[in-house]
């Protein structure tokens, strides 16, 4: 969410970011909160987003439903085992995205992956100014630099090969 701020902030838009470290952090449900705007941000939170992006079950049934209907859901398969029914319009898309990561030797660069195939859903923002927000984020030299460049373009590439293709 951090990275996805950033990257706007980098291309000229306005952006917030919120995140949830409370007790529903611990094990249950958490959130953050990203507004993108071409003015300026006038409240941080939103109760209609977007888009939605489920690490987990409890978070995909509590947040879907405030998605626009022309919003979209992203979701991670490896860990919801069904696919949910909405009845709301948005777009839907499920992806592995833990078993990505697991599969590049790292499932901490999960939330990468996703940024990657949010990318290549939305279009959202341009492909290398994620990238250069990831950079900006973990230092020029820094040894996870390489894994994380490929979690994203795994991302990105998962997405496009299962849905844009």
């Amino acid at each position: 969410a951090q990275l996805l701020a950033k990257a706007a902030i980098n291309e000229g838009f306005d952006a917030t970011h919120i995140p949830s470290y409370g007790p529903e952090s611990r094990g249950g449900t958490s959130y953050a909160d990203v507004h993108v705007a071409m003015g300026e941000v006038l409240s941080p939170a939103s109760t209609n987003p977007h888009i939605l992006l489920a690490f987990n079950g409890p978070s995909l049934n509590k947040f879907s439903s405030m998605v626009r209907s022309n919003g979209l859901i992203l979701f991670d398969t490896s860990v919801i085992s069904q696919t949910p029914s909405f009845n709301r319009e948005a777009r839907i898309y499920g992806l592995p995205i833990s078993e990505i990561a697991r599969d590049l030797g790292a499932v901490m660069v999960k939330n990468i992956v996703a940024l990657g195939a949010l990318q290549a859903l939305t279009n959202i923002l341009p492909k290398e100014s994620m990238l250069a927000a990831i950079r900006a984020k973990l230092g020029g030299n820094c040894a996870l630099l390489g894994l994380n460049e490929a979690a994203f373009e795994a991302g990105r590439q998962r997405a496009i090969e299962d849905f844009l293709s």
